[in-house]
């Protein structure tokens, strides 16, 4: 659909591991101790940014770790493939998710599971990085600059700021929680112990009033009573490891459940996405998906989402969806979609697992989210240097849209709906 190439260059594989490996550690320290991942990307940043800032505005905080999983598989994955400026880097591995939220007082959630953390991170091809003299802002603290300016610090905040701070690029950010390990055979005792606990006193008590009725000598009643328990270990060891089996195969299919939430709307997807590429050959369905996610995550994580320059909601965000302050992303799909007068329509259903705050606690809800975006589509989409970076059509300047209405080198307004996607509804 895509014009991509694989990459096969294992060396830049095992480079980009260890930049996982990086990340993983800067995400824990960012839930933990408030420390911005260098390697997030500018969309990447003003999600965690907004994420904290409506957590604080609640009075909560959350802090979420990773740790090596209970089930090791193999360690990090990755698979690699290129479109015309970047070689892109989809890369995982399973991961022991612990999530605890505080108010001023007490803890009000916490979570300890199996799951994941998969990254999408991206890297300019040789000879595809931006001249020194490319307006930029400061990552740090949004200041206009250059690159080359950047590479000696940052001239208005004096933050040090190296190349490899630049690139590569965390892009996207997808965390897993599966919750507990499936067919894990140490539950198993747990489970013919509480059947135990159960079955033993009805079997002993029932022996106890049926010798009550027959004369017998006490070692005729003792003999019955080990009878009994024998029996009561046997049927707990079997109803125990019954009702391990069939709790575990239950929680497999809720997981294929979730897993599988929008599979019918994977046709629809494909062809929107085959159709925008016959129209913009720059078209990426990587990139798509990883824009629509940002956007859905600025619309939910934002205190006010009508102040967002992304913005174009005719009415405001529905209560429940106010709620959440966490989300886990499931899948998505195309609803239905329109082009016309080179402008695009197109609406999506997102299925997440989410953290609601309601109440003075967080509820964990399955959500179906719809959000309709527009786009001008008269020119190719621009994937140059950053997701965020765009390029000003009065001066050619370089700055993020996300949190700048008017370009912070000549003044002029940014065209945003002319070369990004902008949010016009979303409702649950």
């Amino acid at each position: 659909m895509d014009d991509l190439e694989l990459n096969t260059n294992l060396s830049d594989d095992r480079e980009m591991k260890k930049h996982y490996q990086r990340f993983a550690k800067q995400l824990s320290d960012w839930y933990c101790k408030g420390k911005m991942p260098e390697l997030a990307s500018q969309d990447t940043r003003f999600t965690l940014e907004l994420q904290k800032q409506k957590l604080r505005s609640l009075g909560l905080d959350m802090q979420i770790q990773f740790r090596k999983p209970e089930v090791s598989d193999g360690g990090v994955a990755a698979i690699s493939y290129s479109d015309s400026v970047f070689v892109n880097h989809i890369i995982g591995a399973k991961k022991h998710v612990t999530t605890n939220i505080r108010n001023s007082q007490n803890e009000i959630y916490s979570s300890d599971e199996e799951g994941g953390l998969t990254v999408v991170m991206q890297n300019p091809k040789k000879g595809g990085i931006p001249s020194a003299d490319t307006a930029i802002c400061c990552p740090n603290c949004g200041s206009p600059s250059t690159l080359g300016k950047l590479g000696s610090g940052c001239e208005f905040c004096n933050t040090k700021i190296l190349m490899d701070e630049l690139y590569p690029k965390v892009m996207h950010i997808f965390i897993d929680k599966r919750g507990k390990v499936l067919y894990d055979t140490k539950q198993i005792r747990k489970y013919i112990v509480s059947c135990a606990i159960i079955l033993l006193p009805i079997v002993v008590i029932a022996e106890i009033l049926k010798n009550a009725r027959i004369e017998a000598d006490s070692a005729a009643h003792w003999g019955s009573y080990v009878s009994a328990v024998l029996a009561a270990a046997v049927l707990s060891t079997m109803f125990g490891a019954g009702a391990w089996f069939i709790a575990n195969t239950i929680e497999s299919f809720k997981q294929m459940w979730k897993g599988a939430r929008g599979g019918s709307k994977m046709a629809r997807s494909l062809i929107f996405c085959h159709k925008m590429h016959m129209l913009d050959p720059t078209f990426s369905t990587e990139y798509f998906r990883d824009k629509s996610m940002s956007l859905l995550k600025f619309m939910l994580y934002s205190k006010d989402p009508q102040e967002l320059t992304i913005c174009r909601c005719d009415r405001p965000l529905p209560e429940r969806l106010r709620e959440i302050v966490d989300i886990t992303y499931r899948n998505s799909g195309v609803d239905k979609y329109s082009i016309r007068d080179g402008v695009c329509n197109v609406s999506l259903t997102f299925y997440t697992d989410s953290l609601h705050y309601r109440s003075g606690k967080v509820l964990c809800r399955s959500d179906k989210i719809r959000m309709s975006l527009r786009k001008a589509i008269k020119k190719p989409t621009d994937l140059a240097f950053s997701v965020m970076a765009v390029a000003c059509p009065s001066c050619g300047a370089s700055f993020d849209v996300s949190k700048v209405k008017n370009c912070p080198f000549c003044g002029n307004t940014y065209p945003l709906e002319e070369n990004e996607w902008v949010v016009t509804d979303i409702r649950n």
